[in-house]
């Protein structure tokens, strides 16, 4: 692996740096929710459908899907300059329901989402967890009955983050009740306009919203099944596989110590500048040494992409490695501020305008998006190691 862009690579950065200067605008800024991001006013749908027009959201697809057939390098080089500028990400929508569908759905899946997707017009939500079903996914309960053309929904999911700023939910159901729990599942996209969703939100302790969405005789087309019935869980994993490299490409994370940088720079306590006190700058070359890591990380997974792997292992390692850092980060910057740190985004006070403290309650949200580092543990265990599953004896 070279450790340098090439000169077509820097091009290709210069090229999305010189987007964003001109495309990200006051008006788009003013539209920032609790969390610091840009999601779903009409500003930030603008922007979606400005990227949409150049053709990046389908940066890495092939050209007969609208896309520009570019590699993993590329749309890692974008997805981290749109991190580190704050705005609408490259998200799940883009990485990793888009291509399932062009693996693996119908002649109709495609004619029906992807266009919508390319263009930015079509933002689409995960409906995975439920009350009962979390870690342990394949005990889901909500099922899609066939009646004539038409799928009947009935049931909950929960944790349905973005589900009400989205177009589409890719649902994940149950359609044969008497199948073993992870072979009677399939994958339905599902407009949220459909009557029948309730889409209740849950606030978390970051501000954060995510939602409960209630499913009651919820009517879609029979061809918005994804790929074929009953064979949803390798649609899901697939998918969630993709999604890891989405929770962090590092970009976001090389801007929060940027942003605490600065801020060390410019604050004064008891006449001194926070970052002349040795204890401030050990932690700042700490952190500055680990972001430069998880951007190593993500170039990583993207060339092994390039060469035709799927890299399960280091994605997962990738998504574990960034969503902890991240409380890292949020734990140094408040110990760097002291008491003043735990000062809310709210109170004009608040150093560095209340990063490190939002930081510090939205961290652990991404400690369990795209699936719990506990258990992605087990996953690089046995699929990078090769390491026996749980309960299984080593001479099985």
């Amino acid at each position: 692996m070279d450790f340098e862009l090439t000169d077509t690579q820097r091009r290709w950065r210069d090229e999305i740096r010189a987007f964003l200067r001109e495309s990200v605008t006051p008006e788009l800024e003013r539209e920032r929710d609790l969390e610091g991001k840009l999601r779903f006013g009409p500003e930030a749908r603008a922007f979606r459908r400005k990227v949409g027009q150049k053709g990046w959201w389908g940066l890495t697809w092939p050209k007969e899907y609208g896309g520009l057939a570019k590699g993993a390098i590329e749309l890692h080089i974008m997805a981290s300059e749109f991190d580190y500028a704050k705005v609408v990400p490259a998200d799940t929508t883009y990485l990793s329901i888009a291509p399932m569908i062009m693996q693996y759905g119908t002649e109709e899946n495609k004619e029906d989402f992807i266009p919508g997707i390319t263009h930015g017009e079509f933002v689409v939500a995960v409906g995975y967890s439920e009350p009962d079903a979390g870690t342990d996914l394949a005990s889901l309960r909500t099922r899609a009955e066939l009646d004539g053309d038409e799928w009947v929904i009935n049931g909950s999911k929960i944790w349905t983050s973005n589900a009400h700023g989205a177009s589409h939910l890719w649902l994940c159901v149950r359609t044969d009740p008497n199948a073993p729990k992870h072979q009677g599942i399939s994958v339905i996209m599902v407009p949220i306009s459909t009557k029948g969703i309730d889409v209740q939100p849950l606030i978390c302790w970051s501000d954060y919203r995510t939602n409960q969405v209630f499913f009651t005789d919820v009517r879609v087309p029979r061809r918005n099944l994804i790929g074929e019935v009953n064979k949803g869980w390798g649609y899901i994993t697939g998918a969630l596989t993709l999604e890891r490299s989405a929770v962090s490409t590092g970009g976001d994370l090389r801007r929060e110590v940027d942003d605490l940088i600065e801020v060390c720079r410019a604050d004064l306590v008891g006449g001194v500048r926070l970052i002349e006190r040795p204890s401030v700058q050990q932690r700042l070359a700490e952190l500055d040494a680990d972001v430069e890591v998880a951007l190593l990380y993500g170039l990583r997974a993207a060339s092994l992409i390039d060469n035709g792997e799927i890299p399960t292992a280091t994605l997962t390692s990738q998504k574990i490695y960034t969503s902890e850092l991240r409380q890292k980060i949020a734990d140094y910057g408040m110990q760097i501020f002291g008491i003043c740190g735990q000062l809310s985004w709210r109170d004009p006070g608040a150093p560095g305008h209340g990063d490190s403290e939002r930081l510090y309650r939205y961290a652990p949200e991404i400690r369990f998006a795209g699936g719990t580092n506990e258990v992605l543990r087990d996953i690089i265990a046995q699929r990078g190691y090769g390491m026996p599953s749980y309960g299984r004896s080593r001479r099985s």
